[in-house]
Formats: structure tokens, C-alpha cells, sequence
């Protein structure tokens, strides 16, 4: 049981990636905390059961982030329902392989839209004056990999770091309101998508070794996610935040 409590009674947020790992566990915080929360995601049956466990409190959006038509529609519906945001989390990802010698072009540009393109435009859209409020928090997942570029995955750490330098931007024009921009860079954390990488052998198991905790869980991540949306965190904007075990120290010295 956690020391710490949020209370986000009558706030709303957006939340993509949300039917699985750390977005799904974001999802399920915020409307534990009181929160409605309109959660995007391509698998619809695990979104479904997400409203199922949260009626009222979590609504679905089955959708591909990618899709910009959509993604705007849906928060438009959501605002015009529940009313304007009060933050945002771009957690949807994807972790491919792209060896320089031999990498698809296809899968490398389809790993910037999702884990860069796909933020702008719903940090774009959320930040609208119609479909959100003053100091409206927005997080969009970044990772250590921003930091150490992984062997073979040049298109998913140059996403990531990408992803900073527009925070740092994003946040001098969002500033007026009040409103934040923040990112997050976790370390190795087990979810379906990094225990897929090893099975698949996009990473290395070797990339546990520098582990000073141990490996993380998507709850080792959330909390730092849900104090940057909070009221707590509103002279915070334009920084990263590493959550990694101690990964970047280097638990191989």
C-alpha cells in the first residue's frame, strides 16, 4: 500500500497506451484517485475491460494514436462530455529493432510516429483552449535510452530523445496559462512490450546487468507520473525525470 495519496476528484485526463504496462496502470491510478479518465488504445477488449472495473470513471477509445482524425474527435466527444482536461500522458510506444545495417525504413519511421509524432499532435490537440484547462499537465514518455542509445535501436532512442528537445520547446508556448510539459524516462520496467524485446531478441538480457534496484514494475513509474500531474508539481515544465533503478549510474563500475 502506497504512503502516498492523490485526491483528482472532478479532473479529467487522456491517457494513450493505456490498454496495457505503464499507461494501463496510469489509467487505473487516476480513476482510483477520482479522475475520469479517457483511455486510448488499439485493443479494444482490454480497454473494455478497464470501463468494466472503472464504470463511469474510464472511457474507452479504441483507435490507433496515429490516427489524428480520430484521436481528435475523441477528445472533443470526451470534453464536450465530461468537460475540459486537466492533463495529458502520451504513454503509447513501440520498441523495435532497427540495426543501422540492416534496418527496415517502414518499422524505423513507424517508431518516430508513434513514440514522437503521435505526442505532438495529441499535445497539440489537448492544449487547445476548447479542450482543456489553465495549468493543464501534459507527460509524454521519453527513456534512459535518450541517454545511452541501445545497440540496435538508433530509430527508438533518437524518438526519445527527439521527444526532450520539443518538451524544453513546447513548454516556453504553453507557458501563458500556466499549463506544463514534462517528460519521463524510466528504466528497464516489465511490461509486455520490453519482456516481448528479449523473447524476440530486439534486447539483450544483458540489459538488466546495470540494475542497482532490480527490475521495475509499471507502479515504480506511476507515482512520479501522477505527482507531475498534480497541483504539487505546478512550477515544474520543460524537464525530464529518470526513473530507472539506477540503471544510468552504472551498476556495472
Amino acid at each position: 500500500m502506497s504512503t502516498i495519496t492523490y485526491d483528482f476528484t472532478g479532473e479529467r485526463f487522456v491517457v494513450t497506451g493505456a490498454s496495457s504496462g505503464m499507461g494501463r496502470q496510469i489509467a487505473v491510478e487516476l480513476a482510483e484517485a477520482g479522475a475520469t479518465v479517457l483511455a486510448i488504445a488499439r485493443r479494444g477488449e482490454r480497454l473494455a475491460e478497464l470501463s468494466q472495473q472503472y464504470p463511469g470513471k474510464i472511457v474507452s477509445g479504441v483507435f490507433d494514436v496515429r490516427d489524428s482524425g480520430r484521436l481528435a474527435q475523441a477528445i472533443k466527444k470526451f470534453v464536450a462530455e465530461h468537460g475540459k482536461l486537466h492533463g495529458a500522458v502520451h504513454a503509447a510506444g513501440m520498441f523495435p529493432a532497427t540495426p543501422l545495417r540492416a534496418y527496415d525504413d517502414t518499422i524505423a519511421r513507424e517508431a518516430m510516429d508513434i513514440n514522437f509524432w503521435s505526442a505532438i499532435r495529441l499535445i497539440q490537440i489537448v492544449n487547445k483552449k476548447t479542450n482543456s484547462e489553465p495549468r493543464c499537465s501534459n507527460i509524454i514518455f521519453s527513456s534512459i535510452s535518450a541517454y545511452i542509445g541501445n545497440k540496435a535501436n538508433f530509430a527508438y532512442s533518437g524518438a526519445k530523445a527527439a521527444v526532450q528537445a520539443a518538451v524544453r520547446s513546447i513548454g516556453k508556448e504553453i507557458s501563458q496559462t500556466g499549463k506544463r510539459i514534462n517528460t519521463i524516462s524510466p528504466g528497464w520496467v516489465d511490461t509486455e512490450m520490453t519482456l516481448n524485446s528479449i523473447e524476440e531478441g530486439t534486447s539483450s538480457s544483458k540489459v538488466l546487468d546495470p540494475l542497482l534496484l532490480g527490475r521495475g514494475k509499471p507502479e515504480d513509474v506511476s507515482g512520479m507520473v501522477l505527482f507531475l500531474l498534480s497541483d504539487r508539481a505546478r512550477w515544474i515544465t520543460g524537464s525530464d525525470f529518470v526513473v530507472d533503478g539506477g540503471y544510468l549510474m552504472g551498476g556495472y563500475n
